[in-house]
């Protein structure tokens, strides 16, 4: 049975599920919070707002179909999202907090846990943004099944040069659930295609997402950081006003004394580490519920220790994990390990308050 009345208050999955066609609007809309994990949590208000559009005209095409049954026909201005464009002071892109996901050692589920941490966000209606920083080993545009390189804009409030040009600024790419996303790996057609770059350049490219891309105002930017502790994590570390470090290490004992190095670079570079998430941590058998320790006993408490910083989560083996994110859906897990995770997070910055000023883009 439809829903006697459609408000910004209406939560999306209920929406859908006793008005089957409002998975068509809200997709005719760009908004495809519909079809993911986020719409359990989100009121059309909230869904618009995170997509950068105004609710009015979704909730007058939702009354619409509600009474003909089809899809009305939407106006491409009310379509179109409205981002924050840098520039002018009270335009700019602010983050009002700054996390990079770090671990020293590759392999360990970084990009994963990034990922992981952003649905938690969105899910909470936070504001999300996905910098990937791992220039030649970028994961995040797969996990999350974006393939359409960035878009490129002009500078809306830059003066041409006195050859008419202007500053092109990269347009993030937008999951289903309203992250944004810039990722070296969406600056071709190709996915495969190899960043044969060196230091210098991939410093560089990481510098050119965060300060020349169309962000919005963001409440978390993420920053996944490629393994190591050399070019990447130093600028970020060091260029970057970022609040603090998560980091990610697995029960393997080569895996945690590396993370120990990366702990201690945190620390020499004088950064809060919010916390440490130990991934592939157990193996629930299905069957049975036995745990087994695939990878050996946990040592989350020790390089928690050593970090000086809490144990956020210890994420499972999972094969219905896996299947998400090698398909792209990630956003269709429906766990609570996302909202564990957030809300570690969050609590986590709370505890490192930063002083009042918010970050802009440059």
């Amino acid at each position: 049975m439809a829903p006697s009345t459609i408000s910004p208050g209406t939560n999306i999955r209920n929406l859908v599920s006793e008005l089957p066609i409002a998975a068509d609007v809200l997709s005719a809309f760009g908004l495809q919070c519909s079809g993911c994990g986020v719409n359990k949590y989100e009121t059309l208000e909230a869904g618009a707002k995170a997509h950068g559009l105004r609710v009015e005209p979704i909730l007058a095409a939702l009354s619409q179909a509600r009474l003909s049954g089809r899809v009305p026909t939407i106006m491409n201005d009310d379509k179109r999202p409205h981002l924050g464009a840098p520039g002018a002071f009270a335009r700019r892109g602010t983050f009002k907090s700054v996390v990079a996901v770090m671990s020293g050692k590759g392999g360990v589920g970084k990009s994963l846990t990034t990922g992981l941490l952003a649905i938690g966000l969105r899910r909470a209606g936070k504001r999300v943004g996905i910098l990937d920083a791992d220039i030649t080993g970028p994961s995040i545009p797969r996990l999350f099944g974006l393939r359409d390189p960035l878009g490129i804009e002009k500078d809306p409030n830059e003066k041409p040069n006195p050859g008419g040009q202007t500053r092109p600024l990269f347009v993030p790419a937008t999951t289903r659930s309203a992250i944004e996303v810039v990722s070296s790996n969406l600056l071709t057609p190709e996915e495969e295609t190899a960043m044969i770059w060196r230091g210098p350049i991939v410093s560089g490219v990481i510098r050119q997402f965060y300060e020349q891309t169309l962000w919005s105002d963001l409440d978390v930017m993420l920053i996944d950081l490629p393994p190591g502790t050399s070019d990447a994590p130093l600028t970020v570390l060091q260029s970057l006003a970022i609040d603090g470090v998560v980091l990610v290490t697995m029960p393997q004992k080569l895996a945690t004394m590396i993370v120990r190095k990366a702990a201690n670079l945190i620390h020499t570079m004088k950064k809060p580490i919010l916390g440490v998430v130990e991934n592939m941590s157990y193996y629930v058998a299905p069957d049975t519920g036995a745990r087994y320790d695939v990878f050996g006993p946990s040592h989350a408490d020790e390089v928690a220790e050593g970090a000086r910083a809490p144990v956020l989560a210890r994420v499972p083996i999972s094969p219905v994990l896996m299947d998400l994110a090698d398909s792209g859906r990630l956003e269709e897990i429906d766990d609570p390990v996302c909202d564990e995770l957030a809300r570690a997070l969050e609590a986590a910055l709370v505890a490192h308050p930063k002083p009042q000023e918010t970050i802009s883009i440059i």
